[in-house]
């Protein structure tokens, strides 16, 4: 029995006996030797293979250039579409922000205030005593006997910076604060190192320091009841309370609502409000007198009274 030996991809392989070289006679189909004809189709299967298995074209039932695709007016009225809602829905997602912003400022400062206080309580008792002078000049005291329980980074003093002119305050109502009663000369003004800036001064009718408060700095709305507020060193059976400035806004009805009025400083009584009830629904609605008095009442002192004792 003969064999006929042929090389393929550097391999030996071995022929069918009957298609062996030597002195047989080879046989011939379509003008070729099968042992041609063989090796042919061998390779012929092998590029087969390799296309099935490694050409990129045989990944996918049709052509790249065959597959379906969007339209340049499909594509636009998409955009259209998604403009529409971002447009719908970004104002209320930035205005949620903001108000969240406001919110975590004023929380913030309060606790530092309100631990600064029970610190200067300690060594000095409650605020309504550390000024016997009983006039402006207790300002200065105030700030002596409170910053060493701050981180005071800048002390401005009585006198009112350039920057602070160059800064509309306005009420809760959109109307402007006048420039000498946001931050006056009458308030001794200082910078914490959160950028928070602080006025305190004398509060004549309550006998006790009333701070004017800008929670985030000069960084916008400068607006009362959004990022600027009033706060008064109370106190409530000699014990320290920080409470809002509200003896105007009792008598003018004028607490703490969005609605323009004949008075001035609208949103100075929202302080009370946040603090009582830890929210600034004020933003969205208009509250009532009575809705308003009757969240803050723990935190109202009355006139020509200096402190929350009834």
């Amino acid at each position: 029995m003969q064999r006929c030996e042929a090389v393929i991809n550097n391999k030996l392989a071995i022929c069918h006996p009957e298609l062996g070289s030597g002195s047989q006679e080879k046989q011939q189909y379509g003008g070729q030797s099968d042992v041609q004809e063989i090796l042919k189709q061998v390779q012929d299967d092998e590029n087969n293979f390799l296309k099935r298995t490694y050409s990129p074209i045989h990944l996918f039932p049709y052509s790249p250039r065959k597959r379906p695709a969007f339209t340049l007016a499909e594509v636009l009225i998409t955009l259209g579409i998604i403009g529409v809602v971002a447009a719908m829905t970004l104002p209320v997602l930035i205005s949620k922000y903001q108000e969240r912003s406001w919110l975590t400022s004023f929380k913030r400062t309060y606790s530092v205030l309100y631990q600064a206080y029970l610190g200067a309580y300690q060594e000095n008792g409650v605020a309504s005593t550390w000024c016997p002078a009983k006039n402006s000049d207790c300002a200065k005291t105030y700030f002596d006997i409170l910053s060493p329980h701050l981180k005071v980074v800048e002390i401005w003093g009585f006198d009112r910076p350039d920057i602070l002119y160059q800064v509309t305050y306005k009420d809760l109502d959109g109307s402007e604060i006048k420039s000498n009663n946001a931050f006056p000369t009458t308030h001794y003004k200082f910078v914490l190192n959160d950028g928070t800036i602080i006025g305190i001064g004398y509060d004549g009718d309550l006998n006790m320091p009333l701070l004017q408060v800008d929670t985030n700095g000069l960084k916008g709305p400068n607006q009362l009841g959004k990022d600027y507020f009033y706060f008064s060193l109370n106190s409530k059976n000699n014990y320290p309370v920080i409470s809002g400035f509200a003896k105007v806004w009792m008598s003018w009805s004028i607490y703490c609502t969005n609605t323009t009025q004949s008075g001035w400083w609208s949103g100075g009584g929202c302080s009370l409000w946040v603090i009582s009830t830890g929210n600034m629904d004020y933003l969205h609605r208009n509250l009532t007198l009575d809705e308003w008095s009757n969240a803050v009442k723990n935190l109202l002192v009355d006139l020509n009274k200096d402190s929350l004792d009834k």
